[in-house]
């Protein structure tokens, strides 16, 4: 293909097979081959480090890269990714409120304002639910609550947080009624996702990249969340940064003996070794199937199928996609692309080595390679990544920069990580 002539050869000391050529095809596609649409819209596999972009085809189309195989099923990740908001918005569903066409007073405190110990009166005279709608909209102007909105939809009254953009958020001490019931209008069929994925250790968050983990935590670190500040007597799910581990932080007293007595041969002279032991043993694995759920929290197209199509009212009175993360990942290689899981995750992208000090792309692993011969965004494990699994009703499960995995607020653009598995012919 535009290349000329392709040898394959295989070297007898490695036993690895290498291919010189220029935009080599393949049918049997391994980890980093390019993903390709041709002319006809088929899809063709490009061997990793022979792509060429003056040789190759002006009526193909580079889509992807190769990130996991299977026997004859292969996971693919798109070329590009956004950031994207995991959640747009925060719709309440309001009840309790009555029809009566009588004065009816309430109170509501909407993030705090004015204060977080003050609420607003609220006095409605209704006989329908539009008449209701239409005075807790003007309610809403009145006190110049522009980041918030109402409205009637599917019969059943909105009140929405409109703006994910600033650092408020929605929690229950923060946003309250009295006199009306303000229910969070979430999916229940995506239930918030359990802390059960680590397999060593003690259940948790853990970490998601264990080479990008030690380099992070490698250094003290302030943050009590890694750097205890009580005796630690479990596995805490956060990793803990090897000063705190060593009991020789500028930061905190000694809390860490009970790691040291479970990871190192004399508790009192840790060595650097048995602290990167331990950080590899929180490291994700496949995960135990702890759950009547367990099967379905590893794979991201069943999460993204529950979240994809739902949908709220814009200001402007247009429906949108209320989890605009899956939806842009959902829309990959034809429809079939979904919002990674946290197993898938750590699955496909564990051992990618973009991210880590002195890898540039050019020279990473075999998928950033490619992403970056065929003009495509990095997959770096110093990159934060939405995952599809909901933390909890308003925060969503993400991979950190850091190596770990833990839950963000709603309002944070991330990038969204589009994944997509293809069947290839049986040969």
């Amino acid at each position: 293909m535009g290349g000329g002539k392709t040898e394959i050869s295989l070297d007898e000391a490695t036993n690895e097979i290498s291919v010189k050529g220029v935009n080599v095809l393949t049918t049997q596609p391994a980890v980093g081959d390019i993903v390709c649409y041709d002319e006809s819209r088929k899809i063709r596999f490009i061997v990793c480090d022979t792509f060429h972009a003056g040789t190759f085809p002006a009526a193909w189309e580079t889509v992807g890269v190769v990130v996991l195989r299977k026997g004859n099923q292969v996971t693919i990740c798109s070329k590009h990714n956004e950031a994207k908001k995991f959640m747009e918005v925060y719709p309440y569903v309001v009840s309790g409120y009555v029809l009566d066409g009588s004065e009816h007073t309430v109170q509501l405190r909407l993030h705090g304002k004015p204060t977080t110990s003050t609420y607003y009166e609220f006095k409605y005279t209704a006989s329908t639910d539009s008449e209701f709608v239409s005075q807790l909209k003007q309610f809403l102007t009145t006190n110049g609550e522009t980041d918030w909105s109402a409205y009637l939809m599917e019969g059943k009254v909105i009140l929405q947080y409109d703006n994910y953009t600033t650092g408020e958020y929605y929690a229950t001490s923060l946003t309250f009624a009295t006199g009306l019931t303000l229910t969070e209008k979430v999916t229940l069929d995506c239930p918030a996702q359990p802390d059960f994925l680590r397999k060593c250790g003690n259940l948790g968050k853990g970490v998601w990249h264990a080479g990008r983990a030690k380099q992070v935590y490698k250094a003290d670190q302030t943050s009590t969340a890694f750097n205890p500040s009580i005796d630690v007597n479990s596995v805490p799910s956060y990793p803990v940064c090897w000063p705190a581990f060593a009991g020789t932080s500028e930061y905190q007293e000694d809390h860490c003996q009970w790691l040291r007595q479970r990871y190192c041969k004399d508790p009192n002279h840790p060595t650097i070794e048995e602290w990167e032991r331990y950080i590899d043993d929180i490291t994700h694995r496949n995960p135990y199937m702890l759950a009547g759920n367990a099967p379905k929290w590893r794979d991201g197209a069943i999460l993204s199928g529950y979240l994809k199509d739902i949908t709220y009212q814009a200001i402007d009175g247009m429906q949108k996609s209320l989890y605009s993360a899956v939806k842009y990942c959902s829309e990959f290689i034809d429809g079939k692309g979904y919002l990674p899981s946290m197993f898938e995750l750590v699955e496909c992208f564990g051992d990618v080595t973009y991210g880590l000090a002195g890898v540039t792309r050019d020279k990473a692993d075999p998928i950033n390679r490619s992403l970056y011969a065929i003009g495509g965004s990095a997959v770096g494990c110093a990159s934060t990544w939405w995952l599809s699994g909901r933390y909890s009703n308003y925060l969503a499960w993400a991979a950190f920069s850091g190596g770990h995995i833990d839950g963000l607020h709603l309002y944070l653009n991330q990038p969204s990580l589009p994944l997509a598995i293809l069947e290839l012919p049986v040969e």
